[in-house]
């Protein structure tokens, strides 16, 4: 027996107001598995399509798109600015080029209304993705994706605190560290600069903690502990965490041969640094 109500005069069509259920997506129904590097040519190809094509080119003046918006994508991108050049011209085609070029473009948008505009364009592109790209979009600045519960209690919610003027010094560095995690992906060599940028994160907000601003982490740990109010287990968490991060903060000797730390350990160092950084903002509110 069919489960699907029709309504009897049309025949075939369903009742006004019944929900219709989407089709998988194209690969998922026929099973087609792509690779992450065509994924990530996909993305900046929906890009030029949706976002450049059909938002900036269609709806921003051109003397502003050409003279501001492509301006701030060269600069941003390093690259020297030429008025014949368009936006496929700077990005060449490279995903993470693409993803600065954006966060750039969002900037110099004239209006609130354009860059929410491109808010929900960019959403919709990630959403496309056949693949994970590991990437989270959110108020015109890209982030790296990881485990959905963790990121909004250690990451996204201490971004959020750390934008009080009294955090600056904890803010810029943990934001350089997610960047730095963000582009590993492509250059592996940013993993260690992760863990230098989170660990002189953690070491700023100890300095206030503490309100010993001239004592290294090293030297505001036992005090930092005890502000928060924890137990002698975070006192051995933290200094292990700094033993950890000494592994690539310092210089090593010349017969040595520093192994390079992997993503997943990464990861989970920026999570023990939002973790200590949501303690600390808590214990000051």
């Amino acid at each position: 027996m069919n489960d699907v109500c029709h309504d009897p005069k049309s025949g075939s069509q369903p009742i006004s107001g019944q929900r219709t259920v989407s089709p998988p997506p194209f690969y998922q129904r026929f099973s087609i598995k792509v690779p992450d590097e065509d994924a990530k040519s996909q993305f900046v190809n929906r890009v030029q399509n949706l976002v450049v094509k059909n938002f900036f080119l269609a709806t921003i003046e051109k003397k502003v798109y050409k003279n501001h918006i492509l301006w701030q994508v060269a600069n941003a991108l390093g690259k020297e600015y030429f008025n014949i050049f368009g936006f496929e011209n700077y990005v060449e085609g490279d995903f993470y080029a693409c993803l600065k070029a954006l966060e750039a473009a969002y900037k110099a948008l004239p209006t609130k209304a354009k860059k929410k505009r491109l808010d929900t364009i960019v959403q919709h592109i990630i959403s496309q993705s056949e693949v994970d790209l590991g990437i989270e979009w959110r108020e015109g600045i890209f982030w790296p994706a990881g485990a959905k519960l963790l990121d909004e209690a250690l990451v996204n919610e201490p971004l959020q605190w750390l934008s009080a003027p009294n955090y600056h010094n904890v803010l810029a560095p943990f934001e350089k560290g997610l960047r730095h995690f963000l582009e590993a992906h492509k250059y592996p060599e940013r993993l260690a600069d992760t863990v230098t940028d989170m660990y002189e994160a953690l070491e700023a907000m100890a300095k206030v903690v503490t309100c010993r601003p001239k004592r290294d982490l090293s030297g505001n740990a036992e005090l930092f502990v005890k502000k928060l109010g924890l137990s002698d287990y975070y006192k051995k968490m933290l200094k292990d965490y700094i033993s950890y991060a000494n592994e690539f903060r310092h210089a090593v000797e010349e017969s040595k041969e520093r192994k390079p730390p992997v993503p997943q350990e990464v990861e989970a160092f920026v999570y023990t640094t939002g973790l200590f950084i949501r303690l600390a903002v808590e214990s000051l509110s």
